[in-house]
């Protein structure tokens, strides 16, 4: 009888980048303390979780990773990354591989897909904290990931010189988060979260119910950006909220019974527990 292990992997939050990633140009994401873990021997695998699915916090990229680390029953962070994101591949399409990388190395990522054979990645060791963030979980959307990456790569067709504009904004909102993170950086965090989501919004990702949720966490002083790839119709996943006075915005969501949770960053990648 073939002992059995057991590997985990986190879900993770693209703090910047999303959509645009799939054209070559740069995310910033993190590893967030929500796992998924799977034991077994190659047979009648145990799977638990607790990222949300569907949620645009990389469920199946954690999924992905942990199968790959229970495959080759060993750390080896490279070969898990490679395999995951081919195990991507046959779930999403055309993924960035931004999500497998993230779940497998951890922490904070600077990505950047150059092209199919060649994607480069940087782990950042932050010299600053991020102000304290919390995610607002819309619902799960109607829209698959593959689905929405393909609603955007149709609008892109259409009107190229348009989005091109659109992911150089977000380019350089990425580049500024960046910054603040290496304390190389003047911007304000909640102008960042804003001007992304507006950006984000022009992308038509976001649908109108979250928009308007976005709309009121604005007007309390607060900022908001869905993460992941969103969705147009109903819900869009994971919203990310700041607002420099928890309480108030604590408040508000008890208000308006919205599903609102405090989230830690910069977590531990792939990890073998027993």
């Amino acid at each position: 009888m073939r002992a059995k292990l057991k590997f985990s992997a986190p879900g993770k939050l693209i703090i910047s980048g999303e959509h645009a990633v799939v054209y070559g140009y740069p995310a910033l994401v993190t590893a967030i303390d929500r796992r998924l873990s799977i034991e077994g021997s190659g047979k009648d695998d145990k799977i638990t979780s607790d990222i949300p699915i569907g949620a645009g916090m990389g469920s199946s990229a954690a999924f992905a990773v942990a199968t790959s680390a229970l495959r080759i029953k060993k750390i080896d962070l490279p070969k898990i990354n490679e395999l995951a994101y081919k195990l991507e591949k046959k779930h999403h399409g055309s993924p960035s591989g931004v999500d497998n990388t993230i779940c497998t190395y951890g922490g904070f990522l600077w990505y950047r897909k150059e092209s199919e054979n060649l994607k480069t990645f940087k782990v950042i060791v932050p010299k600053t904290k991020f102000p304290k963030i919390y995610l607002l979980n819309t619902g799960k959307p109607v829209e698959s990931t593959k689905e929405m990456v393909t609603h955007v790569s149709d609008l892109y067709r259409g009107r190229k010189s348009y989005f091109d504009t659109v992911f150089r904004g977000i380019e350089k909102i990425t580049k500024e988060f960046l910054g603040l993170l290496l304390n190389d950086s003047n911007s304000d965090f909640d102008e960042l979260v804003k001007y992304n989501e507006e950006l984000l919004e022009k992308l038509d990702v976001v649908s109108p119910t979250t928009k308007n949720i976005i709309r009121k966490i604005e007007k309390i002083g607060g900022a908001a950006k869905i993460t992941g790839a969103g969705g147009k119709k109903e819900s869009s996943g994971m919203v990310i909220v700041y607002h420099n006075d928890s309480d108030k915005l604590l408040k508000f969501a008890k208000d308006n019974k919205l599903d609102l949770f405090s989230v830690k960053i910069g977590e531990e990648g792939v990890r073998i527990e027993k």
